[in-house]
C-alpha cells in the first residue's frame, strides 16, 4: 500500500477519506521540525502540500521513494518545481477547480471599497448613529455601474470577474495577459490591452490574478501605481508578492490611489502589525478568497484523486511538469 503524506490537513474531509480508502496516510503538521519532516517524508509514495507550508530542494531530497507532490490549491509558488522536475517527481495542481469564490471575493472588496461598507460598520460601532452625518458630509463612494475594471491575468479567475462585473454592472472590462490570444479576450467582450501600463491609466479598479512567478513578482510596483488614477482602487487576491508593499503603502499614504482590498500578503503570515492595516481605505482579509464549502470540496477530492492516479501510473489531467511525465513514459 502505497504511504501519502499531508503536509497541512486537506481542505475538506472528502479528499482524506478518499485517500485513505486507497493508501496509508500520514498528517504533518507543516511547522514541525525539519527533522520530523525530513522523517515523514523519508518513506513517503506521495506528498500533498496546503498553504502556509513550503517544499524546497531539501525536502525534495529527503525523499527518495517519492512519486508524485500535489497541491491542495491551483498556485505551486511553494513548491520548488525545478528541483521536483530534476528529480523525476511530477507536480498536479487543481487549476480551474475554484474560480468562483476568488471571483466573488474580489467583486465583494470592490462592493466594499466603492459603497463604504467596511469604513461606515467601523464608524458606526465606534461612534453611533452620529457618523451618518459625517460620512454624508465626506466621500460617499462611487458606484461598479458603468465603471472600467482591468484585469489583469485572464485565467479562469479573471474571466470569472470579467463576467460577474460585465453582467452584474455594466462595466467596462479591460483585460491584460501577454501569455493569451487575442481570441480569449475577445470571446469574453473584453478590451484587451497589451501594455500594462495602458490598463492601469484607464481603470477604476484594478484586480490582480496572476500566479506568482519571476516574472509577475511585484508585476505592481512604483511605477504601476504611479500611472493609476488617484480615484482608482487595486484589489489583490492572487499572491502577496505581486505587488510591491512598500509601493503600495506609499501610495496610499500619499493618495496616489483611493484605497486597496488585500487577501493575500508577502510573506505569510504577515508581519504584526502589517503596515498596510493602518489604512482605512483598505480592507483586508487573511487569504481565504479561495475557499468555500462548496469549493474546499472540490479541491480536495481533485488534489486526492490525482495523487492517487500517479501512484497507478495514470496521467493525471493537471500536469505542472508534463515534461517529466514524458519522459517517464519514453524511459
Amino acid at each position: 500500500m502505497s504511504r501519502i503524506v499531508l503536509l497541512n490537513p486537506m481542505l475538506h474531509p472528502s479528499g482524506q477519506e478518499l485517500l485513505a480508502a486507497r493508501a496509508e496516510i500520514e498528517i504533518v503538521p507543516a511547522e514541525s521540525p525539519p527533522r520530523r519532516l525530513a522523517q515523514a517524508l523519508g518513506s513517503a509514495d506521495g506528498l500533498i502540500v496546503r498553504l502556509p507550508a513550503r517544499i524546497t530542494k531539501d525536502l525534495i531530497a529527503a525523499a527518495p521513494r517519492l512519486r508524485v507532490i500535489g497541491t491542495a490549491g491551483a498556485g505551486v509558488d511553494n513548491i520548488d518545481i525545478a528541483a521536483a522536475t530534476a528529480a523525476g517527481i511530477p507536480v498536479v495542481n487543481n487549476a480551474g477547480i475554484g474560480p468562483n469564490p476568488v471571483a466573488e471575493h474580489a467583486v465583494g472588496l470592490m462592493l466594499a471599497l466603492a459603497r463604504r461598507i467596511v469604513m461606515g460598520d467601523r464608524r458606526l460601532r465606534r461612534k453611533g448613529w452620529a457618523c451618518r452625518e459625517r460620512l454624508l458630509g465626506a466621500d460617499l463612494g462611487t458606484e461598479l455601474s458603468g465603471k472600467t475594471v482591468g484585469v489583469v491575468g485572464f485565467g479562469f479567475i479573471g474571466r470569472r470577474v470579467a463576467g460577474i462585473c460585465t453582467a452584474a454592472f455594466g462595466a467596462r472590462v479591460l483585460g491584460y495577459d501577454p501569455f493569451l490570444e487575442d481570441g480569449v479576450f475577445t470571446a469574453a467582450g473584453v478590451e484587451r490591452r497589451r501594455d500594462l501600463h495602458d490598463l492601469l491609466r484607464d481603470a477604476d479598479f484594478v484586480t490582480v490574478h496572476t500566479p506568482l512567478t519571476e516574472g509577475t513578482r511585484h508585476v505592481i510596483g512604483v511605477g504601476e501605481l504611479a500611472v493609476m488614477k488617484p480615484t482608482a482602487y487595486l484589489i489583490n487576491c492572487a499572491r502577496g508578492g505581486v505587488v510591491d508593499p512598500g509601493a503600495l503603502s506609499n501610495a496610499l499614504r500619499d493618495g496616489r490611489i483611493a484605497g486597496a482590498g488585500i487577501d493575500v500578503f508577502d510573506p505569510e503570515p504577515p508581519n504584526d502589525p502589517d503596515p498596510l492595516y493602518a489604512f482605512e481605505n483598505v480592507i483586508v482579509t487573511p487569504h481565504i478568497a479561495g475557499l468555500s464549502h462548496e469549493t474546499n470540496r472540490r479541491l480536495s477530492l481533485s488534489a486526492a484523486e490525482q495523487v492517487l492516479q500517479v501512484l497507478a501510473d495514470e496521467r493525471p489531467p493537471r500536469l505542472v511538469n508534463p515534461e517529466v511525465w514524458d519522459r517517464r513514459r519514453r524511459g
